[in-house]
């Protein structure tokens, strides 16, 4: 399937509608940062400041950029802080924070389950991994499924798995299980563990609470922040990115976000008038669509 997408730096609909956003909602992996990790390098992971320079002429500028990935806490305050933010939502959507240093407001969200829905002093993740949740999908899908360690440590709201799953066949299993819970692929990895699968690239999987999710965060957060979706954009590389759509007024993929099958996929199942790409993969498309937005907001 292809999909003809229009470039954001061309279309004058984008740039009308970046004057009015004051904040992004940006992924990290594959989209903010260069492979490796680097937010000091091009989308080959040379050493390049094409992404410093554009995050400093944002800061500059007094436009938000909050940090939106299935990351924890831990990982994101540190990023955030470097980078000058001042908030950043973790664990695909379960966690929404204000603040980075000692004086900080956060909050964890639920989805769909009520108060009442897990012991108090329980955790969201300890829920999960009460009702045994990684050890059904592995029992169910031996060699397909496991922890991604170490990143599994210290979570709060979600389980982290790594494997080579049909998300709706992994979801059919949780569904099964006495907790409401919700499989959330994010994205391609590029490291199999030991895994045995090779019939298609490993995947990070988020076993969350029914109902959280990266768009629902945004909604949660804009309206923490008083703003409207009008002033809301959001970009990444992922079908779960792609979600995010939904709740902002300008939606953008990086180019790289096109060779995923999920985002050409949803794409075609889902057509929606305000998504976007850009010309550039990973860091470039990012220091792109920020040189953009930067451009229609002056």
């Amino acid at each position: 399937m292809t999909i003809d997408l229009p470039r954001i730096a061309d279309d004058p609909r984008a740039r009308e509608a970046l004057a009015n956003v004051r904040v992004l909602y940006t992924d990290l992996d594959g989209t903010l940062v260069a492979k490796g990790g680097s937010v000091l390098a091009d989308a080959s992971a040379e050493p390049s400041i094409v992404v410093a320079e554009q995050i400093v002429a944002l800061n500059r500028a007094g436009l938000a950029v909050v940090p939106i990935s299935g990351r924890g806490r831990l990982q994101l305050r540190e990023l955030t802080q470097l980078l000058g933010w001042d908030g950043y939502i973790a664990e695909a959507g379960g966690i929404i924070v204000h603040g980075t240093g000692l004086q900080f407001d956060d909050r964890v969200d639920l989805g769909t389950w009520t108060d009442d829905a897990i012991p108090s002093g329980e955790s969201p993740f300890q829920a999960i991994n009460r009702v045994r949740a990684a050890e059904t999908l592995m029992e169910a899908f031996p060699g397909r499924i496991e922890h991604y360690a170490p990143w599994q440590l210290d979570r709060e709201v979600s389980l982290l798995l790594r494997g080579c799953l049909d998300t709706a066949e992994g979801q059919a299993i949780l569904d099964t299980l006495p907790l409401p819970v919700d499989l959330v692929d994010n994205g391609v990895l590029r490291s199999y563990g030991s895994l045995t699968c090779r019939d298609m690239l490993p995947h990070a999987y988020h076993v969350v609470p029914k109902g959280v999710c990266k768009a629902r965060a945004i909604e949660l957060d804009l309206a923490w922040r008083g703003l409207t979706r009008d002033q809301a954009a959001a970009i990444g590389d992922s079908a779960t990115d792609l979600q995010m759509a939904d709740a902002v007024n300008v939606m953008t993929l990086v180019a790289n976000a096109l060779e995923s099958g999920g985002v050409v996929s949803g794409l075609g199942r889902d057509p929606r008038t305000n998504v976007w790409r850009t010309a550039g993969e990973r860091t470039e498309g990012w220091a792109e669509f920020a040189r953009t937005w930067l451009d229609a907001a002056r």
